[in-house]
């Protein structure tokens, strides 16, 4: 049996499409039954009336901090997609509880239930700097006391109770997607590139990071788990972009003019500067060092490892922009 975490996220979800026809039993984690809503939205992104399939599902409502629900998801499981995770809209405390604690809890638990492997959903995020112009590989450590974001900090966490998990003989595999781009939940994550985008966007950053699709995200997770492979983390980074030609590509797929206004480095720390105070009377959100720091970072990341030890291909951005796109505008009708 396979267990799914977070099966009604964008990575979950998809990954649960993928099995939707598998002879192999599987259980997902959900915590509202609205949520589920979610996935059967990314069922139908791909065929009308495959929502449907969603009911298939052995649907096990739990929380990833309540051990004894967990045990009873993880009952007879062979295999663990560990997807869930929590972003950074959350209190630095919310966030640790989930993609720490919620993460050493699920580890334990598979442990004891002599789970045979474990996949874990990291992210580029917990990848540490380069020498030089070098590109960011598997090899560039992480570094906690820089400049990090919660979200960096947290899943950086969560990556060191799966190698302790490693080291007391679990096998496990960690990867480590760029942006996921994907049809699904358009008002969070990376699906506000999209609706955010729709609403005109005129604004765009130094910055540049590594994209890829949430299709092949889910595709390298199932061969790496149905491999010989194990103890290995991976990069899956399909391109990498700068924001302005990403967020052109996204405008022009959706029939919205492209950005036209860089906001610098200087401007953003001038807009932290002036929500500073408010912050701290919790009047505003505002953004942080660290954010402004990931907006403006010209970031290149090495996706030579994954495409050796699967010989795989990935998708081609400017074609999953255009598939989102369509589907985003079909949503909205």
């Amino acid at each position: 049996m396979i267990l799914v975490t977070g099966g009604t996220g964008m990575v979950g979800s998809h990954l649960l499409y993928r099995f939707r026809e598998s002879e192999i039993p599987i259980n997902a984690i959900y915590r509202t039954e609205d949520s589920i809503n979610k996935t059967r939205a990314v069922f139908d992104s791909y065929r009308k009336g495959d929502a449907a399939m969603v009911n298939d599902i052995n649907w096990i409502q739990a929380d990833l901090l309540d051990i004894p629900s967990m045990e009873d998801a993880m009952e007879g499981i062979s295999q663990v997609y560990h997807c869930a995770a929590a972003l950074g809209d959350l209190s630095f405390e919310e966030i640790t509880n989930i993609n720490v604690t919620g993460t050493q809890r699920i580890i334990d638990i598979a442990i004891a239930m002599k789970v045979k492997k474990f996949c874990y959903v990291s992210s580029i995020a917990t990848l540490g700097n380069p020498i030089g112009s070098n590109p960011i590989t598997e090899e560039d450590f992480f570094n906690p006391d820089a400049l990090n974001t919660d979200y960096a900090l947290t899943k950086y966490g969560g990556e060191m109770e799966v190698w302790r998990a490693s080291q007391e003989g679990l096998k496990v595999v960690i990867v480590n997607p760029g942006v996921i781009l994907g049809e699904g939940n358009y008002k969070e994550g990376s699906g506000r590139i999209f609706s955010k985008t729709y609403q005109s966007q005129p604004f765009y950053t130094s910055g540049s990071t590594g994209v890829v699709d949430v299709a092949d995200v889910v595709e390298i997770m199932e061969l790496l788990m149905n491999s010989e492979i194990y103890n290995e983390r991976y990069i899956i980074v399909a391109e990498n972009l700068s924001f302005k030609p990403l967020l052109t590509n996204v405008a022009r797929a959706l029939g919205k003019n492209p950005p036209q206004f860089k906001v610098r480095k200087w401007m953003l720390y001038g807009f932290y500067a002036l929500v500073k105070i408010p912050m701290i009377l919790g009047v505003t959100e505002g953004i942080s060092r660290a954010q402004i720091n990931t907006l403006t970072s010209d970031s290149n990341y090495d996706n030579t490892k994954i495409k050796k030890a699967l010989g795989y291909k990935f998708r081609t951005v400017s074609k999953t922009i255009d598939r989102i796109s369509l589907n985003y505008l079909k949503n909205l009708n």
